[in-house]
Parts: C-alpha cells; sequence; structure tokens
C-alpha cells in the first residue's frame, strides 16, 4: 500500500509539473471515488456529560447526544438497549430529523462523580413533541430507576411541571454512570434541545420569558385586531390580510413558544397541534393573498392571481390534517411551497424595478420580502436536517420575523395614511364641487327663468295673431282664415308648449338630480304616436320611413313629449353623420307586451368598432349607474360621471338623453345588427293592455 502510495504521488508530481490543468481534473475526480466508495469511519459514541458542576449551574447536552432512528414506530427500551453502539450516529449540535412520524431514540451518557441531590430540573424542547419517554438507567442495571412523560399530547393535569416547557424534576443520583434514553415521536419536525437547569434559573427563566412571550404575543394579537377592524372599516384587503396574518402569527407564536399549554392548560392531547397547524396555514394564505393584494398581481397576470388563490384555498384545506400524522406530508409541502411562492412575488418585484429603478415603493417591498424569505429558507433547511441546527440558523429567522413586522408595521401604516389622505382629499373635491353644483343649479334656474318667459310670449302672440286673423276675415266677409295659415300657427304653438314641457323637465330645480324624470305619462295608441311622430320628422332632404307590425289598439303608457324627444335626438343624430340619408323607423311588438323600435343610424356604418361598443358600454354604463337598487359607491371607488357617459366624438350625441328618458318609461336601449350589416339603435318599451 505504501508503494503505491508513493507511485501515486510521483505521477501527480510528475503531473503538476508537465500539466498542472489536467492534475487538477484528476485530483477532484479522486477526491468524489473515495467519497463514493470509501466507506466512512464509524465515529465514536458522544462523550458523556458530567453533572457534578455547581447545582446552580445549567448544563447543556449539546455534543453529547447520540440518536437511533426508528421506522417501525415499535422498539421497546430492551431492544434500543440491546442494540450495539455503532448503531447509534453521535451529534456535534443539535440533532434534526425533519418532518417525519418515526420514533427518535436519543441515548445521553451521563457521569456523577459526587453525589446530586435532587435540584435539578431537566428541560426537553421543542414544544410540538407530541410525547417525550424519559428513562433514566445506572450502568449495569437492567431496569430503569426513573422514568416520566412529557410532550403536548400529555393533558395539562398530567404534565410533571406547568410551565412553558416540557420540564421534570430530575431524581437525585448517586455518584456512578448513568444513560438517559429519551423517545420522541411527533407529527411536526422532530429535533432535541435537551438541558439539566437548576431552581433558581428554572424560575428565572419561566417566570421572566412568560412575561415577556406574554406581552410579545398580546401586542401581536392587539395589533392584528386592530388592523382587521381598520381594513373592514376603509375596505382594504391588504389591510385586512395583514391583520390576518398577524393575528395567525400570534396563534401560532402562543403554541411554539408554550404559552398556549400553560396558561390555557388544555386537556385534550390535540389542541396544541391543532392551534399550531391552523395558526400555520393560516399564516401562509393569509400571507400568500396579502402580496398578492399589495402587489396587484392580477393587473399583470389573472391567471398567476388565480393560481395564488387557489394554492392559498388548498393550503386552507390542508390544516385539517393538523391533529393527524399526514401533517409531517402538509408541512413539508406548504412549508417549501411558500418560500417558493415568495421567490415567485420577488421575481415579480425584480422584473417591475428592472422596467422602472427608480420607482422607490418597489425596492422598499424587495427587502421587506427579501429578508425573511431568506432566513425562512435557512429555517425550513435547518429544521428538515438539510443545514445543521445551530445559533445562527435558529435565530436567522425570529430576528428576521421581527425586522419583517417592523417594515410591514410601518408600510400598512403608510397605506392607511395614504387611504386617508386620498379619502380626504376626495372629500375636499365633493365639497368643492358640490359649491359649483348649486351655483349651476342657481344659473339653471334662472336660464329656465329666462326661457319660459319667451315661450310664453311666443304661445301669447301665436294666440294674439290666431285671433286677429279671425277677426280681419269676418271683417271682410270670409268664412275663415286659410288653412295653411291657421296649420302654421297652430303648429308656433304646439312646438312652443313641447319646448315649455322640455325646459320643465330638463331644467327644473327639482328634477337635476333626479335618477328619472318627472313623467306627464298617458295611455297614447302606440302604431298613431309613431305615425304622428314621423309626420312631423319629415324633411324634404331627408325622409323617414316609418314599417309597423302590431294590431292598431295596442297603447303605451308614456309622456308623448319626453319620447318624441327621444326618437328625434336618435334620428337627428343619425343625420347629423349622413346629410340627405332615409332613416327608416321599424317597429314590432313582442307578444303584446313589448314594443321593439329598429332605427338606422347610416353613421355607425362606416364607425370603427371600438366606437361603436364603446358607444353600446357607455349606455349600459347609464343604465346601470341609474339603477336605485344599486349599493353606494365607496368612496376611492370611481364614480359615473353621467355628463362623461356620451363618447368624446360626436357620435352619439343626445343618446344619454334619450338612455335617460326611455329608463324612466321602463323600457332600454341597445345597438344592434340589423340587415347588410347595418347598425340600427333599438328602443324597447313596455306595453299596456290593448284598448
Amino acid at each position: 500500500m505504501s508503494q503505491s502510495l508513493t507511485m501515486m504521488r510521483s505521477h501527480l508530481t510528475k503531473l503538476f509539473v508537465a500539466k498542472p490543468h489536467a492534475a487538477a481534473i484528476a485530483l477532484i475526480a479522486a477526491f468524489w471515488v473515495m467519497a463514493v466508495f470509501c466507506p466512512p469511519a464509524q465515529a465514536d459514541l458522544a462523550p458523556p456529560a458530567y453533572l457534578s458542576q455547581p447545582e446552580d449551574g445549567d448544563i447543556l447536552f449539546n455534543g453529547h447526544i447520540a440518536s437511533y432512528r426508528d421506522p417501525t414506530q415499535n422498539r421497546s427500551l430492551q431492544d434500543i438497549r440491546a442494540l450495539p453502539e455503532s448503531a447509534f450516529t453521535p451529534h456535534e449540535g443539535i440533532p434534526a430529523f425533519g418532518y417525519t412520524t418515526d420514533a427518535i431514540w436519543y441515548r445521553i451518557d451521563l457521569i456523577a462523580e459526587n453525589a446530586i441531590k435532587g435540584s435539578r430540573h431537566i428541560d426537553i424542547g421543542p414544544i410540538y413533541l407530541n410525547e417525550i419517554n424519559l428513562y433514566l438507567m445506572r450502568k449495569g442495571s437492567t431496569s430503569p430507576l426513573w422514568t416520566t412523560l412529557l410532550g403536548d399530547h400529555v393533558p395539562s393535569s398530567q404534565r410533571p411541571v406547568l410551565a412553558p416547557g416540557h420540564i421534570a424534576a430530575f431524581p437525585a443520583l448517586e455518584a456512578g454512570q448513568y444513560t438517559l434514553y429519551i423517545r420522541t415521536q411527533s407529527n411536526s419536525t422532530q429535533f432535541l434541545q435537551a438541558s439539566l437547569l437548576s431552581n433558581d434559573v428554572m424560575i428565572s427563566r419561566w417566570s421572566t420569558g412568560l412575561a415577556g412571550k406574554g406581552l410579545f404575543i398580546g401586542v401581536i394579537l392587539m395589533m392584528s385586531v386592530i388592523y382587521m377592524v381598520i381594513g373592514s372599516f376603509i375596505r382594504d384587503n391588504a389591510v385586512t390580510l395583514y391583520g390576518t396574518c398577524l393575528f395567525a402569527f400570534g396563534i401560532l407564536s402562543s403554541s411554539v413558544d408554550g404559552l398556549f399549554l400553560t396558561v390555557v392548560a388544555p386537556e385534550w392531547p390535540y389542541a396544541n397541534d391543532l392551534f399550531i397547524g391552523a395558526g400555520t396555514a393560516i399564516n401562509i394564505a393569509a400571507a400568500s393573498l396579502l402580496w398578492v393584494s399589495i402587489l396587484d398581481i392580477g393587473s399583470e397576470c389573472r391567471f398567476c392571481k388565480r393560481i395564488f388563490y387557489s394554492y392559498s384555498a388548498i393550503i386552507m384545506l390542508g390544516s385539517v390534517t393538523a391533529t393527524s400524522p399526514l401533517y409531517t406530508i402538509f408541512a413539508s409541502f406548504c412549508q417549501f411551497s411558500h418560500a417558493g411562492v415568495m421567490m415567485i412575488y420577488i421575481s415579480f418585484l425584480i422584473r417591475r424595478i428592472i422596467r422602472n429603478p427608480r420607482y422607490a415603493v418597489h425596492w422598499i417591498y424587495l427587502t421587506v420580502m427579501t429578508v425573511p424569505t431568506t432566513a425562512l429558507m435557512i429555517y425550513y433547511l435547518a429544521i428538515n436536517n438539510i443545514l445543521p441546527i445551530n445559533s445562527f440558523t435558529v435565530a436567522a429567522y425570529p430576528i428576521a420575523l421581527a425586522a419583517h413586522l417592523v417594515l410591514m408595521s410601518v408600510l400598512m401604516a403608510l397605506r392607511i395614511t395614504a387611504i386617508d389622505r386620498d379619502r380626504l382629499r376626495a372629500s375636499n373635491i365633493a365639497e368643492s364641487t358640490e359649491k359649483i353644483v348649486q351655483e349651476q343649479r342657481k344659473l339653471v334656474s334662472m336660464l329656465s327663468h329666462e326661457f319660459r318667459t319667451p315661450l310664453a310670449v311666443i304661445q301669447r302672440a301665436a294666440e294674439m295673431v290666431t285671433l286677429r286673423l279671425h277677426k280681419e276675415a269676418a271683417a271682410s266677409g270670409n268664412l275663415d282664415v286659410p288653412r295653411p295659415v291657421t296649420d302654421r300657427l297652430k303648429r308656433i304653438q304646439d312646438q312652443s308648449g313641447k319646448l315649455a314641457r322640455l325646459v320643465d323637465v330638463f331644467l327644473g330645480k327639482d328634477n337635476l338630480n333626479a335618477p328619472q324624470f318627472a313623467l306627464a305619462r298617458k295611455l297614447v295608441p302606440a302604431k298613431s304616436f309613431l305615425q304622428e311622430f314621423v309626420a312631423l320628422a319629415q324633411r324634404d332632404n331627408a325622409k323617414v320611413h316609418l314599417t309597423y307590425a302590431g294590431t292598431a289598439n295596442s297603447v303605451l303608457y308614456a309622456d308623448e313629449t319626453l319620447l318624441g324627444l327621444a326618437l328625434t335626438n336618435v334620428i337627428e343624430n343619425a343625420r347629423r353623420h349622413q346629410p340627405g340619408e332615409a332613416i327608416s323607423l321599424v317597429a314590432h311588438e313582442e307578444h303584446n307586451i313589448t314594443l321593439i323600435i329598429d332605427i338606422s343610424h347610416p353613421g355607425l356604418n362606416e364607425a370603427e368598432s371600438d366606437n361603436v361598443e364603446s358607444l353600446r358600454k357607455s349606455l349600459f354604463a347609464y343604465q346601470n349607474a341609474a339603477d336605485p337598487d344599486a349599493g353606494p359607491n365607496r368612496f376611492y371607488e370611481k364614480k359615473i360621471d353621467l355628463e362623461k357617459l356620451a363618447p368624446r366624438n360626436d357620435m352619439g350625441l343626445g343618446l344619454h338623453i334619450t338612455q335617460r328618458i326611455i329608463t324612466a318609461h321602463g323600457g332600454k336601449t341597445d345597438i344592434v345588427t340589423g340587415k347588410d350589416k347595418n347598425f340600427n339603435i333599438r328602443i324597447t318599451l313596455p306595453l299596456e293592455a290593448p284598448l
């Protein structure tokens, strides 16, 4: 063997001199061959722990623990004692096995150089180990001299000490050698922290830790309630979800820190498991939804938003496994998947930062997410036996989590402040708008008065001219005034009367903000109304053709003046875009219940489809806005401005007024495709019972 090593050394020396790169590759290959095919040397058992230390000091068992994994969960103490020492694996730090339902046996050799009084307590952690069996054996003895049962599945009335940890009084020992066997089983992650505490240290740590943990969890729960109430009041999902995260974190912390087992002292064995499982699931699901809301993932990828919502729902459903062995699978999945989801959110942020690196908010979000996510991954890798559990890996997550809570609290405070500032701004704008509207009302009232006066003068003048003509005709011996003259005067009187009616409707002070017009409705024969309307709407250069399919005795319960104005708006709007083009008005009845009127609109035929769709949406937008059953809008939501419903181009000029009139009559308007792919404005009105 020595000769072969000498030859190998000489060959490597020559190779390094001739070809250093090839030599480096050969060394790496040799290293991997030795690592794979050369079995590691079996280490000795962990060194024993000496108990003859001052009784007022603590004895930590880290570095003195050897472990054996029992997948069958059926091995007894005698079976474990019969195993060879090579079956146990020593641990220099804290032994960790990840999420497993296997039974783990730990062996700690103890040496008492002097007699030990019963003045110490043994502390076993973590708190979420379900069952912890302790057996203390003297060397050479076949039966344990002391045994006890700990774990969160032990009812509070049967626990040796009601404390925020698994604590039991350690027995007095004579000088000699002993072995402490510890069997643990849990449906959560398994690692072991064991130590002997003096009475003074235990009481001091217990009282101080309990007070500190209680204060911390109390503050967390109080903040969670405040955030949830504020979020519900201002109707902001992000604030409410952050309060939910804090609440779940408070529940989880109270269970992991032992506060729940100490204060509540449950007798149900699975209470702590339920709180840990539910707290973990709610915390992860709410955190995922929180960042979906903060980052507004849906605006960038709706499909991703659905995936994240589904993921949160699956996490919530998985919490039902909290009290069963299946929780080991669920917890393993949700922890690493949560880290993966957080990395996806970080990738969204990085993408946005690349597009706009000067936006400071994204950098703040990136810091708030990256620090706890990195620490969370370190902690997960440690408790799953991928990284060693030491002071750094154990402290990384709590420190990062504390920083995360502080930063998120600041962000939520800034968010609430911004929302409140927007609310005040909206309130100020609404107040100033109300003042402007009041001034407009005064102006409209004055205009209304000014319109009524000349209209009344026109009507009275037409009447006086008619009377004067009749008197002159009688004086001259004529029987009557020529019919064209009387017809023209009668038309002046009718049109001025209608104009006065429209002034009352549109400029009346009581009708400015009314959702519906004050209608002067009466029963009107539908066919004769349309025939009369078409006769008045005829122009020499723009004919209107009426086609009516229905019975002559069908009636409408309508305001003739306003309904005629609605039809006129549609026709004049079409004429404006296609001067001289004939307008067709096709009306038919459906089941004697509704009257459908299709008015051709040549101007829409050459319009772009986007403009037509925008016009259709504007009509429906008003119809939804005018719905009296719709709930009030929130102060931060966009409110519909009726003056903006008509498109910017003149395509829909007057159509929103038509929509208001038709809606007031219980009907609706729409844009439909007619023959030869032409567009028609469709008006649907309810019919009354036939006369």
